[in-house]
């Protein structure tokens, strides 16, 4: 039986281009990044400069830092409301 036969296209997991949630959460912090570029430009540029192929390492490394701070700032908020309250 050879590699790519019929009964074994349908078996091989490995072909199978499944999105986890690690992909998933690449992609929200790339959006992310290029939001926040683009509010931190006030719009003077226009969207599609900051979301494409060559921006989206900058995109997920801002987008990342931006939710690793809105976590930090949740937990804090809810650590003084539960203490203090």
């Amino acid at each position: 039986m050879t590699e790519n036969s019929p009964e074994q296209q349908g078996n091989n997991r490995k072909d199978l281009n499944w999105q986890n949630e690690a992909d998933a959460q690449l992609n929200t912090s790339e959006w992310f990044g290029a939001i926040i570029r683009y509010f931190w430009n006030l719009g003077r540029k226009k969207f599609g400069t900051f979301y494409n192929q060559n921006e989206l390492k900058k995109n997920a490394i801002i987008g990342w830092l931006f939710q690793l701070i809105l976590i930090i700032v949740l937990l804090c908020i809810g650590y003084y409301y539960f203490i203090y309250s």
